[in-house]
């Protein structure tokens, strides 16, 4: 891939993300792009979803722990409230 493509801005403001790039990157219409202003340009970005935020401080795959341990915490508060129920009914 080019380190670098020349767009138009087009009518309204509009700029087209080329093919290439937009395959490179997984863009599809409808996606949501950061657009950063730094010292010389514009950074358009797609921001990172919730898994690859939560996996850049954990490791690659820590959402699957975050959310097993999240599981066995429910499960065990459904065991605590049912042993309050039975508790109270009897």
């Amino acid at each position: 891939m080019q380190r670098y493509v020349r767009v138009r801005v087009g009518r309204r403001y509009v700029v087209t993300i080329p093919k290439e790039i937009r395959e490179a990157y997984g863009i599809r219409e409808g996606d949501e792009l950061l657009m950063i202003p730094v010292e010389n340009g514009i950074v358009l970005r797609k921001p990172k979803s919730l898994v690859e935020f939560i996996d850049q401080f954990g490791g690659k795959g820590s959402i699957k722990v975050l959310f097993k341990y999240r599981e066995e915490e429910g499960l065990a508060e459904d065991e605590r409230s049912r042993e309050i129920t039975s508790e109270t009914s009897s």
